[in-house]
């Protein structure tokens, strides 16, 4: 689950701004590889109608596009990333140009690298939070379950215990009325 890039770029034009993390590729492979998601992001910009949003996959990955009139936003990110998350930063990046640069398109954007570190979609999805929370109570309760289980089953031989128990003591209360019965008659 992992974030590779974010990319504003101008349609029909320049890079405006890119954030990535390429550490789990070598060496060698970096500078290619940032080429390629740079060049990449600005033919799907240049490709889709303004005023769109799209999700492309592109090799081992998946490109979340935003394309605005003058510009656009592309979000790289593996398979496993959540995709509602992917959405909500591509949304938060866009808005925050926008706002920043108050429709200016071509300024600098030095928030991406703050929106970047903070793609973590655990701290980001609220429905993924909301569902973690929902699992370890199902486990609680399931661990109550089995021990509500397991007292049912204590009571089931207490009630039997108290049967017998009872059963018992009524027979012991005959034998001790016969015993001084016979008590009583012998004297």
């Amino acid at each position: 689950m992992k974030l590779v890039a974010m990319v504003l770029a101008k349609r029909k034009g320049d890079l405006l701004e890119i954030a990535c993390d390429l550490s789990q590729f070598g060496f060698f492979e970096k500078g290619t590889v940032r080429e390629v998601i740079i060049a990449a992001s600005k033919i799907f910009i240049n490709k889709f109608d303004p005023n769109t949003r799209h999700s492309v996959p592109y090799e081992d990955y998946i490109c979340f596009i935003d394309v605005r009139n003058e510009f656009g936003g592309v979000v790289f990110t593996d398979k496993e990333y959540p995709e509602r998350v992917a959405a909500k930063l591509l949304s938060e990046m866009m808005n925050g140009y926008v706002k920043k640069t108050q429709g200016i398109v071509g300024a600098p954007y030095p928030e991406l690298q703050g929106i970047f570190k903070n793609s973590d979609p655990k701290a980001n999805d609220k429905i993924l939070e909301v569902q973690n929370q929902v699992n370890e109570v199902t486990s609680i309760m399931h661990k109550n379950i089995d021990v509500a289980l397991g007292n049912t089953e204590k009571m089931e031989h207490l009630l039997e215990t108290s049967d017998d128990l009872s059963t018992r003591s009524k027979l012991f209360l005959k034998q001790a009325k016969k015993a001084n019965r016979r008590c009583c008659i012998i004297q």
